[in-house]
């Protein structure tokens, strides 16, 4: 074995220092790439080897279960004769909780054999109390319950600091009454309990204290209210405790991180010591030179500054781009430079973006994988949208009738369904058909018969809209109205997720099809015919493009990084205005800028589609953040000859009343359609001219009637279908130039 001075000599400076200081509280931050993960296994095998402290009174504490294996098999091939060193308590927050609580737990009135309810057993619990509530009811407020417990809030704070009801307050009351009544835990209370254990049993505490001689935890700057408290409580007189993270990399304030916990670690534990680790191993200088630049602008942090020793490169890049569709056919121009695609990523903001991608590497023929989320195409929100539109063009299907009838509820129960599909063989098969003759035939209950009259109108409403050439006004309508949009807009505000932001990329799919009941039924036929953006093949599965969450990256580093959407509404979002808001985001652009490790690339369009109309768009604001001189810039922010702006809104239908446009983007917003530019008398379209289709392919434009803002043009594709567009707002691209 390697004495413990060898693996000492492979350190920097800092680091080196940070392994050697063990008189006081140390905060080791480590910046983005710069060997944290090394640092701390080897200040554990340190301990061991040289400081002779045994490593069953060494706790070391982190997140998630993977990184708690990888860190004790690090710290066992840095010990390989130590036998001991097995012994090392190298856990989670939570596992380290139900330790405590399983060996002290009586001091608390809990039976050692408790059982610990995970996310599914929780809400289960919470049903059985409201057995009128449906589960998927009740999950928001399981989700909200778990929030208030990771900030150590009681029913009545938690309504406080929430703006809650008086309803939640009562509903996490009786929850808590009946969790501690059958004697078992949920997740959170596996540091909240540990907490009143160390609070009220000082002679554990004292244990506690005396057990551990050296704390470790790893990605401080992802702890919460709870688990900084955890900490507080073991950490005893003569206990030396180190914390390693970077408060730069805070970026999960949404799920209850508190960057403060690192920022104040100072104050909170006397005499600490700060050791910087500012050597990055994985970017080169240029690229860092931009993460610095970006960061600098954040006034709630610790002052560092990131470098690297690998230095040329090339030169980061931004470029403007006309559109989402620009910005990943610039992609593909890149990646075929060299075709390293596992090596290269796309970085979103929401998961929602990954359409764009997905589309146009398929039509390109390059490989890809979507991490860390459904595929789009199979994602709740978006299966219960295109439900409505299978229905719609098919009455008969009964698969997509009994998903969306009553989603959300209308009060048509199971047996109502049922009811409605004996009417079927009377209808030849059209269920809404046989929807209307139950409700002639008073098979219904009042409630059922009402819901079954809205949805077999929505329908119709919806049908006609897109018959008469509006094809994404009438899915739109559809969304809408059928309280889609507002289900899950509800979801988003609760759980933090981006549902209908992915409602929205539907649409926006949409738009790039014939603007006919045609033009749906291509769309679906597409859908139905590749397997893949249905996701029966797993993209995880094989090699590619990484397309990915900015958020997901965390941990990550790729050859070549693309950083998408960096625009104003986007990223930051519109929701996030707040000064804490801005400067979470700032630091979420800091952790997809120091992904990558040799090439850089950023991106902002024009325009983007939102709810399918092409939208005027601003660059982010974190562009200004960067130093001009670091970057090259290609394109330019302005938007020429795209003036022609209107404004639509279309008339309320249904329960809501609302404008529809109105309801996704506030009253005054401005909204224009893309043009083709037409130069001179030259038609847009000239016969002959050789056009792409998302929705048919590859065609040739055959005939040419009318000029300037008037041009028709028709068009027949290599799949013998025929369509003619509006030159000006035909949604094809030119082949063989412009």
């Amino acid at each position: 074995m390697a004495p413990i001075e060898t693996y000492l000599k492979q350190l920097n400076e800092p680091q080196r220092e940070a392994v050697l200081e063990n008189s006081r509280p140390l905060l080791m931050l480590a910046g983005a790439g710069s060997g944290k993960t090394r640092v701390i296994t080897t200040k554990i095998a340190y301990a061991i080897e040289a400081l002779k402290i045994p490593p069953y009174r060494i706790l070391a504490v982190t997140f998630t279960n993977k990184a708690a294996t990888e860190m004790k098999e690090r710290v066992e091939a840095l010990l390989p004769d130590n036998p001991d060193v097995k012994d090392c308590n190298i856990r989670t927050f939570h596992s380290f909780g139900a330790w405590l609580l399983r060996r002290f737990g009586s001091e608390i009135g809990l039976e050692n054999n408790f059982t610990i309810y995970d996310d599914a057993d929780s809400l289960s619990l919470l049903a059985s109390i409201y057995p009128s509530y449906k589960k998927r009811e009740l999950e928001p407020v399981m989700k909200r319950i778990s929030y208030a417990k990771d900030r150590m809030l009681s029913p009545g704070e938690a309504m406080k600091g929430f703006q809650a009801d008086l309803l939640f307050k009562q509903m996490y009351e009786r929850y808590e009454e009946k969790l501690r009544a059958v004697g078992n835990l949920d997740f959170a209370d596996l540091i909240g309990r540990s907490i009143e254990l160390l609070r009220d049993a000082p002679h554990v505490r004292q244990w506690v204290h005396s057990r551990f001689e050296m704390i470790m935890v790893d990605e401080y700057q992802d702890s919460n209210t709870a688990q900084f408290l955890l900490l507080k409580l073991l950490v005893g007189p003569e206990t030396f405790v180190g914390v390693v993270g970077d408060d730069d990399q805070s970026i999960y304030r949404f799920r209850g991180a508190e960057v403060k916990n690192i920022l104040t670690f100072a104050s909170s534990f006397p005499k600490a010591r700060t050791i910087k680790l500012e050597q990055n191993y994985r970017s080169t200088t240029q690229i860092l030179d931009v993460a610095n630049s970006i960061i600098s602008k954040n006034a709630d942090r610790h002052d560092k500054n990131l470098w690297s020793a690998r230095k040329g490169g090339r030169k980061p890049k931004l470029f403007y781009v006309h559109d989402e569709e620009d910005e990943a056919r610039r992609i593909v121009t890149l990646l075929r430079e060299d075709h390293n695609y596992n090596g290269s990523a796309v970085l979103y903001r929401t998961n929602a973006q990954s359409v764009p991608f997905e589309t146009t590497f398929k039509r390109y023929g390059i490989p890809y994988k979507v991490v860390g989320a459904l595929q789009f195409y199979e994602r709740e929100e978006v299966k219960d949208a295109l439900a409505l539109l299978y229905l719609l063009t098919n009455p008969k299907d009964e698969v997509s009738f009994r998903r969306i009838i009553n989603k959300p509820a209308r009060g048509i129960g199971p047996g109502s369904v049922d009811k409605i599909i004996g009417f079927a063989p009377q209808t030849d098969g059209d269920l809404l058909r046989a929807a209307a003759l139950a409700v002639k035939n008073r098979m219904l209950s009042p409630k059922a018969a009402q819901g079954a009259e809205l949805a077999i109108r929505l329908i119709d409403e919806g049908r006609k809209l897109i018959v008469d050439g509006n094809l994404v006004d009438g899915v739109t309508f559809l969304i809408r109205e059928s309280g889609l949009y507002e289900h899950y807009q509800e979801q988003d505000y609760l759980n933090t997720t981006a549902k209908v932001g992915n409602l929205e990329a539907l649409v926006n799919a949409l738009s790039a099809y014939e603007s006919s009941f045609d033009g749906l039924v291509a769309f679906l036929e597409q859908l139905t015919l590749d397997r893949t953006t249905l996701g029966t093949d797993d993209p995880r599965d094989k090699d590619g493009v990484t397309l990915i969450t900015m958020h997901n990256t965390k941990g990550l580093e790729f050859d070549r990084v693309f950083v998408t959407g960096l625009e104003e509404g986007l990223f930051p979002g519109r929701q996030n205005e707040g000064d804490e808001d801005i400067q979470e985001e700032r630091r979420i652009f800091y952790v997809a800028v120091t992904r990558a490790r040799n090439e850089l690339y950023l991106f902002s369009s024009r325009v983007r589609k939102i709810w399918g109309r092409t939208t005027f768009q601003h660059p982010s604001r974190f562009i200004a953040d960067i130093d001009p001189a670091l970057i090259r810039v290609e394109g330019s922010p302005s938007f020429g000859g795209y003036n022609s702006f209107t404004r639509r809104e279309s008339s309320g239908w249904g329960s809501s009343g609302s404008s529809m446009i109105r309801q996704g983007f506030g009253p005054d917003a401005k909204q224009f359609e893309v043009r083709h530019e037409q130069q001179g008398d030259a038609p847009l379209f000239p016969v002959g001219q050789k056009v792409y289709s998302d929705a048919y392919g590859e065609g040739e434009v055959v005939a040419l009637r009318g000029e300037g803002e008037r041009e028709v043009i028709d068009v027949v594709f290599a799949t013998g279908k025929k369509a003619s567009y509006l030159s000006r707002f035909a949604a094809l691209d030119r082949i063989g130039g412009e």
